[in-house]
């Protein structure tokens, strides 16, 4: 085993070991993961079907034979690797531990795998935990800080290749696939979404995924893109102008700029997220804009595009340190025009470090 795998299936075990503290034998006894973020945490495995059994004192991957010698190769020696042929295979191991309280994921928790698991073993409850499933993932170590900050690395070079390409007559697809393109040859596995590159008065759609529009003179384009490198993303937002902007979208990006600057200065471990949000949108309403601001400042940002924490008005997390989100907000007119600038932030004991670099002053975003 190489150095890398050896650093990889010490983070695992260091990830999986969080998980079982969140254990508690009167609320569940195991839990049962399917996703594939939760898997690729906690169990090292990168491929596309699988199940994590993890109990207080073992933990157990379930696989079909298209994936068992990958998973061998990927997980640590504490989790057991168990070959199933179907879903009902692995009810019958479950039954077989006769546990009775087991922590399931939300996300596309099935209706037909809840009735399967029960099939055999009619006392077992199943109970959502996605809170306490995520408590591990929300504070990120050294190796998927690194990891994010490649993939943010990738697309801001790739972002910076694209614009000199730039000119009226260019399709907004045109943009999206050749961020794209430059994103996959400086070694993303994929872009962390469906780009979003809207121009003209399609930027006044928050998620103006491209389209065949051509850009014209005068058009203020919002891009708004990330890459995935070794299952983390990076997530950035752009508004530039192909040509001088007027007096009101100048002012508009200014008071856009001033708005994500605060909420960048005043973020500390220790503040709701809804006390973050407010700090943001109060620049914009002060300024008579508030009820163009139409989402949330922020979200999460990891092994998911969006996850904990929810930064917005309906908020109840509470931020901390090791804890990665975005800061975007945004001025939408309909049918006329927007602009959104998103930048990513590590929440350290000191307050914010901006880990996105592109400049998001005014003078940057004017291209001729």
């Amino acid at each position: 085993m190489n150095t890398a795998e050896t650093n990889n299936n010490q983070a695992t075990s260091s990830h999986l070991n969080k998980l079982k503290l969140q254990l508690s034998g009167d609320q569940v006894e195991a839990f049962f993961l399917h996703t594939l973020p939760s898997l690729r945490y906690f169990s090292g495995f990168t491929g596309d079907s699988g199940f994590l059994l993890v109990e207080a004192n073992e933990a157990t991957f379930f696989t079909d034979g298209r994936y068992t010698t990958q998973a061998a190769s990927e997980l640590p020696a504490e989790i057991s690797l168990v070959q199933i042929n179907s879903f009902a295979q692995l009810t019958s191991h479950l039954a077989e531990r006769k546990i009775t309280l087991l922590g399931v994921e939300e996300q596309s928790f099935s209706i037909f795998r809840d009735r399967e698991l029960k099939k055999i073993n009619p006392n077992l409850q199943t109970i959502f935990c996605q809170q306490q499933i995520g408590i591990p993932r929300l504070h990120k170590d050294k190796e998927e800080l690194f990891l994010i900050k490649q993939a943010i690395a990738i697309a801001e070079e790739a972002y910076q290749r694209t614009i000199t390409q730039i000119k009226p007559g260019i399709s907004e697809q045109d943009i999206a696939m050749e961020l794209e393109h430059q994103m996959k040859r400086l070694g993303a596995e994929r872009t962390a979404f469906d780009l979003i590159v809207a121009s003209g008065y399609r930027s006044s759609l928050p998620h103006g995924v491209a389209s065949s529009k051509p850009i014209v003179p005068g058009d203020m384009i919002t891009i708004d893109f990330g890459a995935c490198y070794q299952g983390y993303h990076s997530d950035q937002t752009c508004t530039i102008f192909l040509g001088e902007p007027d007096k009101k979208q100048q002012q508009i990006y200014q008071t856009v700029f001033l708005a994500q600057q605060a909420g960048i200065k005043v973020a500390r471990p220790g503040m709701a997220a809804n006390e973050l949000d407010h700090s943001v949108r109060e620049v914009i309403e002060q300024a008579g804009y508030g009820e163009y601001f139409s989402h949330g400042t922020g979200h999460g940002v990891g092994l998911e595009i969006h996850e904990a924490p929810s930064i917005s008005s309906h908020s109840s997390d509470i931020l901390s340190a090791g804890t990665i989100f975005t800061i975007e907000p945004g001025c939408y007119f309909p049918h006329q025009w927007g602009i959104r600038l998103e930048d990513m932030i590590y929440l350290t004991d000191q307050g914010s470090q901006v880990l996105t670099t592109l400049d998001k002053q005014l003078d940057s975003a004017i291209i001729e």
